[in-house]
């Protein structure tokens, strides 16, 4: 952060502050006279304009049209992050709505992150998405198996991760309690303890250890979590929030929306950045060209692990223009991903 600031002198850099800050509430380009009056005391428009125009010089701010306003490049939104944003806190009300929201676990895995990616959009009014942590993650931690009516019975996997998948496999037609619970006693020994992109293949490789009448539903159950094991990234990204793309205030142009939302409907598009957060140990911003995605070019990609017992085991984000509240948006990101990998911690998760 110092480096940063010391980039740029003291007066410079709190004139760019400015900028920054009247151009994300106003939408607006702001002139050296506004600044002057209302953002840096004691200064002149004169030196400001002096200095405004040095940091055009530098590629921090340029003018957009022939009028006398400057508004941020992706170089000037990046010193303001670097040098500003990251000591950002969540005013108290939105941390306490977000931790509210995360007081008991309420649902299954997926749907507590699909849940989670509509919290994170609704906070801030972007578009937002969260990554299931990849399957070499999670470990299994128990298996369980419940009947239901006729030949059919609930399977019931937990992970070190609080992932919790429910599934409704066929058995055969005289499997009682009694067998269930012993094919689920056998089938624990096997699994606990096995990631879970293994778990499938663990399963099915050891049924001759099994005995014969437990064969069949233990088989079932090694199937199901087999196909499971075919699902792609992209369908662990669980994404929200997309009309807030299309606010007319945000972008500049309908091309730039139908652009963005393209890129966000095929989600394999986020995937590189919420992989990457995984071995981050903060939020990570990435700004217009930073993005390698050219559709996004216009846009803000702001991401954050979430952590369970100290360990990353996937990650969120949102989605929004470069024009954007980069202090609240985050401290929202940071605020979320603490609360979601609090609530997977949670035993009873």
């Amino acid at each position: 952060m110092s480096a940063q600031r010391s980039s740029l002198d003291g007066r410079k850099a709190m004139i760019l502050r400015a900028i920054v800050s009247h151009y994300v509430s106003s939408g607006e380009p702001v002139g050296s006279k506004t600044i002057a009056e209302g953002y840096v005391t004691g200064v002149s428009a004169a030196t400001v304009r002096n200095d405004m125009a040095a940091l055009e010089d530098a590629g921090y701010i340029f003018q957009p049209h022939t009028s006398a306003g400057r508004i941020p490049t992706d170089a000037g939104y990046r010193f303001f992050v670097n040098a500003f944003a990251s000591d950002a806190k969540l005013p108290p009300a939105d941390r306490r709505r977000i931790r509210a929201f995360f007081i008991e676990p309420r649902w299954e895995f997926e749907d507590a992150l699909r849940q989670t990616a509509s919290l994170l959009s609704s906070c801030t009014d972007h578009a937002a998405v969260v990554f299931a942590p990849p399957l070499e993650r999670s470990i299994v931690r128990h298996i369980e198996l419940v009947a239901l009516d006729g030949n059919r019975a609930m399977l019931v996997l937990v992970t070190d991760t609080g992932r919790v998948q429910n599934h409704v496999i066929l058995v055969p037609d005289d499997a009682d309690d009694v067998m269930l619970d012993e094919t689920a006693r056998m089938l624990n020994r096997l699994a606990a303890g096995v990631p879970l992109d293994a778990v499938a293949g663990t399963i099915l490789g050891n049924l001759e250890r099994l005995p014969l009448e437990l064969r069949g539903p233990a088989e079932r159950v090694g199937r199901v979590l087999a196909d499971e094991l075919t699902r792609t990234d992209a369908e662990r990204v669980y994404l929200e929030g997309t009309s807030n793309i299309v606010d007319e205030d945000k972008f500049t142009d309908l091309e730039t929306v139908r652009g963005v939302i393209g890129a966000l409907e095929h989600r394999r598009a986020l995937l590189e950045m919420l992989a990457d957060a995984l071995a981050a140990d903060h939020v990570e911003v990435y700004i217009g060209s930073e993005i390698p995605i050219h559709e996004m070019q216009r846009c803000a990609v702001i991401t954050a692990p979430y952590r369970s017992e100290g360990a990353a085991i996937g990650s969120l984000g949102i989605v929004g223009p470069t024009r954007m509240d980069y202090h609240r948006t985050m401290a929202a990101v940071q605020e979320v991903a603490d609360s979601l990998g609090r609530m997977l911690a949670s035993p009873s998760s």
